[in-house]
């Protein structure tokens, strides 16, 4: 079935290469160079190569067999392409850069397919400064995070929308609901305690409206893509159109936190990117309180979520867990009482 759509869209690329890409020339070859399987769909990486020049691809196409069949699919793929349209248009209005070009509409194909934007994830670029000594301290890895501030910021003005009113009661609710699933994890009551009440105090504090725009949601090292002149984002499958502009910024702060639990990334190199990240992004004083309590509800949904491993693979489960235990321990105590005493 995915050979057969991957030949149709194909097929219409090399149709559409002139359309495409006008000031290239004509199309001499189309290829695809690569492949990465995923949990529901494959991504096809693509080259066109044209008159002057080369041009990269990337056709995603989701797997009915894995996300619910066909109808499910071809929705998923709608959904995809129009947040894709969304927000490539209004970073282009605002004169800046990094989410891909939508290339046609192949979502009744249950598929998606733009241009790439090439670079390395900027996790890869974390784990190279953790394993390699000296590495962190050429300055990249600050560079790297500043620069992902940077085009977070800009992304969020140029989606940005009226200020929305600030549930703070729909917070605590969400983090009890969690710390309950965390629990039955076996996390310890003190941590539990000492986040809940962290939460509600900085609650108490907190402002009335919260900033409001678009939110990427997979905001992380994983899916940020570090370019020559800055980064892209490319995942835009769980796009938000309104929300919690600072949902993006926590999301992002506790997944880097989160590397902590290998034994390689030290919190030296956690801080620092923390850090840049948050001096390029801008967040006020009145919103770091807030930051560190959905920093906190996202690391905690990690730790409830649990690591996905096979039935019979009960032993790195259970190191997964007594792993996560310890750290989100350490990250509680670290970070609320901060917020508490804001």
């Amino acid at each position: 079935m995915a050979d057969t759509v991957l030949e149709q869209i194909l097929a219409e690329l090399r149709r559409a290469a002139l359309t495409y890409f006008p000031d290239k020339g004509e199309l001499k070859n189309l290829r695809v160079v690569g492949h990465t399987p995923k949990n529901d769909h494959m991504i096809y990486d693509v080259c066109a190569d044209l008159g002057q020049g080369s041009e990269r691809m990337a056709i995603k196409i989701y797997r009915p067999g894995k996300c619910g069949g066909a109808a499910t699919a071809c929705s998923l793929a709608r959904q995809e392409t129009a947040n894709l349209e969304f927000a490539h248009q209004a970073m282009l209005k605002k004169k800046l850069c990094g989410i891909p070009r939508p290339l046609g509409d192949s979502s009744d194909q249950g598929a998606v397919v733009t241009e790439k934007i090439s670079g390395l994830p900027l996790q890869s670029i974390i784990m190279k400064a953790a394993l390699l000594p000296g590495f962190a301290d050429t300055g990249s890895i600050a560079l790297a995070a500043r620069r992902a501030g940077q085009w977070l910021r800009g992304f969020h003005k140029a989606t940005a929308d009226m200020p929305e009113p600030f549930d703070g009661a729909g917070l605590i609710a969400g983090l009890e609901k969690i710390c309950r699933s965390c629990r039955e994890e076996g996390l310890d009551e003190a941590s539990i305690r000492v986040v809940l009440d962290g939460a509600r105090a900085v609650v108490a504090r907190a402002r009335k409206t919260m900033p409001s725009s678009a939110v990427l949601t997979d905001f992380t090292p994983l899916n940020v893509v570090v370019t020559e002149n800055g980064v892209g984002f490319c995942d835009l499958a769980r796009m938000k159109r309104r929300g919690n502009s600072l949902e993006d910024v926590a999301n992002f702060l506790a997944s880097v936190e989160a590397l902590e639990k290998y034994p390689f990334c030290n919190r030296t190199i956690t801080g620092q990117i923390q850090e840049s990240f948050l001096e390029t992004y801008g967040a006020s004083q009145a919103d770091l309180s807030v930051l560190r309590v959905l920093k906190m509800k996202a690391l905690l949904g990690m730790f409830a979520h649990g690591r996905v491993v096979k039935d019979n693979a009960l032993r790195k489960r259970i190191m997964w867990a007594t792993v996560m235990k310890k750290f989100i321990h350490q990250a509680a105590r670290r970070s609320m009482p901060p917020a508490a005493a804001a």
